[in-house]
């Protein structure tokens, strides 16, 4: 037996026991649905088994493993299934295939009672009849919902026994195969069971949990003004298929990268660094939430809505709001994402492909520590304002954040206002705090006003004990009245992050600072946004130790 891929007990797919007479509810829909094989044969389908004294091992496999009913282990086995009055077809392998010593060894245990029937006896059945012929080429999705191949003698990697095959029965149809269909985990069950990625798996796991479907459930009617079921389809279901996509689907065809844990744990470690929320309830837990997910959301792309996977590939995190992010070019050319050299060997999914990769692919500024935009033109992101008052603008160019700026008029000639804006996404690093101010020609193209603006600023944030703190920037700062100016406040290390929270933590004040005297300033201000830019580990070095480490080289 080849249990490809079993490392621990996985649930299995409720089965729905219809048509089992007085062993189970009886379903017309069920039976309009599915139908019955009529007079093809005169035999139930576990009759011909158990008649070929080949499938005697997989008969004794059938009568030990129980069918699921709402996730829980029935009376009811696949042998009491296979002769039952549902349309069915059965390809079975013969003896000395597949370790029956070991599945029924599983069966014992009700975890492995359900595992025998997910990843073996389902594998090999399939609703409905389906006859193998010179023109057969389809996909058969058996009823674990697994899609294997199905040619003119060949069912996924085993052929049929010559003169076995086609074997009608009352209740479906038999074939019988030189070798037991292998079972392939999609990528999600790779990622929850296999050890080599339990570093992921672990986390992916603990959001899971099982909902019914009721497209597969039959109703039986309304008590109490709720839904109730005659018969019940549970299916496996977690909150962060919302964020890497269905990779538990077998409809669709996935690539996922996977670092081995020698290479996750430095990155992880790297990463939570940036996620320290200080004395936020839960910190630890948020920090390792958005760790996780920050790492893992590139990793994974779909093939199925790539337009050329050799130009560029867009991963499942991908949205036109987010460009540039989650795409990348040139994937598979030195130091792309998809660099063969960098890939250790591929894993074959049923829904695509696991590749072992040697390297972490990513940099932080590619996947979470990126740049920080609060826009100046937006209400919501002023928290106040003083002695001016604040008019939105619109304007198209290359250099304007956004499209707009905000119009920032003094109260009167000699007003120095303030105007104090919000931050938010903040992570728990190195930032270059920025004040992006427009010329006055964005709004007049004649304008001769070339007067440039000067300010303090004041930046507000928390400490890891959650008190609020300032970080003043006394000196005065200018900017090039002539162009869309980029003006450093100053450099700054964040000791706590504010990502994804509700309430801000961070704010910058601006403080226009022109005495009565100094004329050649200008107190309006076109605030085109405040802008955080991400200072790297290269960056962060100082420049004399820098140096003296190129001049080593």
């Amino acid at each position: 037996m080849k249990l490809k891929h079993i490392y621990k007990p996985l649930i299995a797919l409720a089965l729905p026991l219809w048509g089992l007479g007085a062993l189970s509810s009886c379903s017309d829909t069920w039976d309009e649905h599915y139908g019955v094989a009529g007079e093809n044969g005169k035999s139930s389908i576990l009759q011909l088994v158990k008649e070929n004294p080949q499938l005697s091992d997989f008969v004794s496999v059938l009568q030990k493993t129980h069918v699921y009913n709402n996730n829980h282990r029935t009376k009811v086995s696949f042998a009491d299934l296979l002769n039952a009055d549902q349309a069915l077809t059965v390809w079975a392998p013969v003896n000395g295939t597949f370790n029956v010593d070991s599945l029924l060894e599983l069966c014992e245990t009700q975890h492995g009672d359900s595992t025998v029937g997910l990843h073996f006896v389902m594998n090999h059945i399939a609703h409905n009849l389906y006859n193998m012929n010179a023109e057969t080429n389809e996909d058969v999705k058996m009823l674990n919902d697994k899609y294997l191949a199905l040619g003119s003698k060949t069912f996924f990697n085993a052929n049929v026994v010559e003169d076995a095959y086609n074997l009608p029965a009352k209740n479906g149809l038999l074939h019988v195969i030189d070798d037991d269909a292998m079972y392939t985990c999609n990528i999600y069950e790779g990622l929850t069971s296999l050890p080599e990625f339990s570093h992921i798996g672990a986390f992916l796991s603990r959001y899971e949990k099982q909902e019914l479907d009721e497209q597969r459930s039959i109703q039986a009617g309304i008590e109490d003004g709720k839904k109730v079921y005659s018969d019940s389809v549970m299916v496996k279901e977690n909150m962060l298929f919302r964020v890497f996509d269905q990779i538990m689907s077998e409809d669709s065809t996935f690539t996922m990268l996977v670092p081995n844990e020698q290479t996750w744990q430095p990155a992880y470690e790297k990463a939570l660094g940036y996620f320290n929320y200080g004395s936020v309830e839960k910190a630890d837990s948020i920090a390792e939430y958005w760790t996780n997910v920050s790492l893992l959301r590139d990793l994974i792309y779909n093939r199925n809505v790539q337009r050329s996977e050799t130009d560029s590939i867009f991963t499942t995190s991908y949205t036109s709001r987010d460009w540039p992010y989650h795409v990348y070019y040139e994937p598979y050319e030195a130091g792309g994402l998809m660099d063969p050299a960098n890939i250790e060997s591929r894993m074959l999914c049923s829904n695509g492909d696991i590749y072992r990769v040697k390297d972490w692919p990513f940099k932080p500024e590619s996947v979470y520590f990126r740049p920080i935009i609060s826009q100046g033109e937006r209400d919501g992101n002023v928290l106040d304002h003083k002695d001016c008052t604040m008019t939105y603008r619109a304007a198209i160019g290359d250099t304007i954040s956004g499209n707009a700026y905000m119009d920032i008029v003094p109260a009167n000639s000699t007003s120095n206002w303030t105007a104090t804006y919000e931050i938010r996404n903040t992570l728990s690093g190195t930032y270059d705090i920025c004040v992006v101010i427009l010329p006055k020609t964005v709004y007049l193209a004649n304008s001769r006003d070339f007067k440039p603006n000067k300010f303090k600023a004041a930046l507000k944030y928390v400490d890891a004990e959650g008190k609020q703190q300032t970080q003043n920037y006394d000196t005065e700062m200018t900017n090039n009245p002539y162009k869309a100016d980029t003006v450093l406040v100053g450099r700054f290390t964040f000791p706590t992050c504010n990502y994804q929270q509700t309430d801000a933590t961070v704010s910058l004040q601006l403080q226009c600072s022109i005495t009565r005297r100094q004329t050649d300033y200008s107190r309006e201000m076109f605030l085109d946004c405040i802008y955080l830019k991400p200072v790297n580990d290269d960056e962060l070095v100082a420049p004399e130790t820098k140096q003296r480490k190129e001049v080593r080289k």
